[in-house]
């Protein structure tokens, strides 16, 4: 990955902890990420969001990165919705 490239998106490794069931019947992913400071973070995703043969106590590598086409496409509605308020 270039420099660029890293400067757009940023790689997180989770530990997978527990998958939860909940009472309407659907499951949340429990995650556990190490910060900078050694200390851990817990979040918490849609246990569907998961591949299918994902197992408690594996790793994962999770990419963050910008969906750009997304962002400008709902600030173009956004704008959109705006300009026909305004002119009514």
């Amino acid at each position: 990955m270039d420099s660029a490239e890293e400067k757009r998106q940023k790689e997180i490794t989770a530990y997978l902890d527990r998958i939860e069931e909940l009472e309407d019947g659907s499951a949340t992913a429990v995650f556990y990420v190490e910060d900078e400071e050694d200390e851990f973070r817990q979040f918490v995703l849609p246990a569907d969001f998961l591949p299918e043969d994902a197992a408690e106590g594996e790793y994962f590598t999770l990419t963050l990165a910008r969906a750009e086409e997304k962002t400008q496409a709902a600030l173009d509605e956004a704008r959109s919705q705006l300009g026909t308020r305004n002119q009514e």
